[in-house]
Formats: C-alpha cells, sequence, structure tokens
C-alpha cells in the first residue's frame, strides 16, 4: 500500500474512534507500520475526529521525522517501543475509551459473559499509570506479550493488529464488556458460569516443554479429573489433537475417545493441531495465554477446522484448565 493510501486509511480509523466516542477533543492517537523499519504517525495535539493528512508525519522507528510537518504524538515511545519489540505488529490505535477507563478506576478485572468476547479479550491486562502519558513503557511491552490489547489505568487503551478493523474491534468489544460489566456490577447478580468447580492444584514441580514427562502428567491428570471425562462422556469429545513447537519442529498428539486420552504420540498428523513458537507454548499450558485467545489473537497457527471444535467447547475449557497443573519451564 502506498503512503496516500495508507494515510487515508489512518484518517478514516481516526475519525470512527472519535464517531464512536472512544477518543474526543486532542486525545488518543494512530499509527501504521510502513515497511520494515518506517511508521506513520499522528501528530502532537492532533484532533482525530479532524485528522488530515498533514496531521500524520512519516518516522523511522527511533522516532526521526522522515516527512511531514510540526512534532510527533507526545506518545511516540509508547508506539515505536511496541514495533521495534513486535514485528508482527502492524497499526497501533491508543483511545481514551470512557467507559474502559471508568470501569478499571473502580475494578481490577473484568469479568466476560459473551463468549466470542471471550475468544477474542480474554484477561485483559491492566497498567498501572501514574503520568499522563506513558513514561515507562517496560510494563506495556511485557502485557502485549499476552494479548493484544491492555488497559492503561486512568489513561485508556492500547491495542495492536495486523490491520486496522482487528485493531478496533478490540476497543470496541471491550468498551461494549465494560459496559455490561457495570449493569452486572449494579445488579449485583452472581455470574453462573464461575461456579463450576475449579482444577484441583497438584504439586507437580515444573516440565520441559512437550518431554515425556510433562506429556505423561498432563494425560494422567486429565484422566484422573472427574468434570473432563464425565463432560467427554457427555459432549462425545472423540478426536485427535496435536500440539506442535514451530521453534523446535516437536510434537504431540492426543487420542481423544469420549474425553479420554487413549494414548499420546510424537506426531503431529492429527485432526487438529496447534502450531506455536516456544515461548508462546509455554505460556499457554502455564495459562499465561488462554489458548482461545492464542488462537483468535493469532499467537498460534492451526491446521484442521476448529470452528467444528465449537461442540466440545465445555469439555475443551476444562482440559486447557487443567493444563495449569503440569506447569513448564
Amino acid at each position: 500500500m502506498d503512503l496516500k493510501k495508507m494515510k487515508e486509511e489512518i484518517i478514516y480509523w481516526s475519525r470512527k474512534l472519535n464517531e464512536r466516542g472512544f477518543v474526543t477533543v486532542r486525545s488518543g492517537n494512530v499509527s501504521a507500520r510502513e515497511g520494515e523499519n518506517k511508521v506513520l504517525i499522528t501528530g502532537h495535539d492532533t484532533y482525530l475526529g479532524e485528522l488530515t493528512k498533514e496531521g500524520i508525519l512519516l518516522v523511522d522507528l527511533n522516532g526521526k521525522v522522515l516527512g511531514g510537518e510540526g512534532e510527533i504524538t507526545s506518545e511516540k515511545d509508547l508506539h515505536l517501543s511496541i514495533y521495534r519489540k513486535f514485528p508482527e505488529v502492524k497499526v497501533i490505535l491508543h483511545s481514551h475509551s470512557p467507559l474502559t477507563t471508568a470501569f478499571f478506576n473502580y475494578f481490577s478485572s473484568l469479568d466476560i459473559f459473551s463468549f466470542e468476547s471471550e475468544f477474542y479479550l480474554g484477561k485483559v491486562p491492566v497498567i498501572e499509570q501514574n503520568t499522563p502519558t506513558v513514561t515507562d513503557v517496560k510494563p506495556v511491552l511485557s502485557a502485549l506479550e499476552t494479548s493484544k490489547i491492555a488497559v492503561l489505568k486512568r489513561h485508556g487503551v492500547v491495542s495492536t493488529g495486523e490491520d486496522f478493523k482487528e485493531t478496533f474491534s478490540l476497543i470496541e468489544l471491550l468498551e461494549e464488556q465494560c459496559r455490561v460489566g457495570f449493569y452486572t456490577k449494579n445488579l449485583r447478580l452472581p455470574d453462573k458460569s464461575k461456579e463450576e468447580s475449579k482444577p484441583k492444584e497438584k504439586n507437580t514441580g515444573t516440565f520441559k516443554l512437550l518431554s515425556s514427562e510433562h506429556i505423561n502428567a498432563l494425560v494422567e491428570i486429565v484422566n484422573n479429573d472427574e468434570e473432563a471425562q464425565s463432560l467427554g462422556k457427555k459432549y462425545r469429545l472423540t478426536t485427535t489433537l496435536a500440539v506442535k513447537n514451530q521453534d523446535t519442529q516437536e510434537a504431540v498428539c492426543f487420542y481423544y475417545k469420549d474425553g479420554k486420552i487413549e494414548k499420546a504420540e510424537d506426531t503431529d498428523d492429527a485432526e487438529y493441531v496447534i502450531i506455536g513458537k516456544t515461548d508462546i507454548l509455554k505460556r499457554v499450558f502455564n495459562r499465561e495465554i488462554d489458548p482461545f485467545v492464542a488462537l483468535t489473537q493469532g499467537k498460534v497457527k492451526t491446521k484442521g477446522d476448529f470452528a467444528k471444535m465449537s461442540k466440545w467447547y465445555p469439555v475443551m475449557v476444562r482440559t486447557f484448565n487443567l493444563w495449569e497443573q503440569a506447569p513448564v519451564s
């Protein structure tokens, strides 16, 4: 895409942020990667609702202005640090979403009640802020290792993605769920879905990722869990599910029969395959990243029609929750 079209996209989505009330007056900033080492980014003190091409600057990853006039946004360190750390990120939106900002001013976490929102948002990290601009980027970078969106407490939201629609949708979903969160907090209704039994903690030590000891522990934990076995029979979970390490090419396939794992083999020849880098898989098995969120946010790749797995959703949720009983190091 040429610079003219990229600027048009930035203008379109900047105005969309303003129309939806996610930014007002001169709040918020927008950027998009241009090639590998350049970024188009909105200028300082820019009104996104009336953004023009003149309000967008071309800079390198160190913040040197290569094209355009004026001063780069005060959140330049936030944007450029994210681009330097995450090569896959193509778009960054920083909004001051009002309901999200208000919700996390009073509550430390958000219960998500929508399946779709849970798949795309997962557990949204919240970062304390003590200054009007982000002066300490490290906590934000750490949060974005497990999520594409993070809340900046009393400051707004930073969302990242491979295109504008994806990045915008995360802000929109979070704002929607904060609205629902306010309703449920006000009504003081219990969330029945949270009343299901939690997996019993089991001190198994830590394991090397996908080692024989790790796999044996996972099989034992799942097969000995009464709820997982009951759900497996109820939903007839019969399939093959493989996990493959993209870095080492190690793989393991679990053979399910009505929820019970009958065997596990070192192969990726399965109906469904989850493929990820070592660091991401470790976070998934340790439940630092929800497996479904890792899937929808593109942190892992897949083979097979995972839409068909929705019929087994309750039992797979239970299975994935059990994984953290065999943590990897």
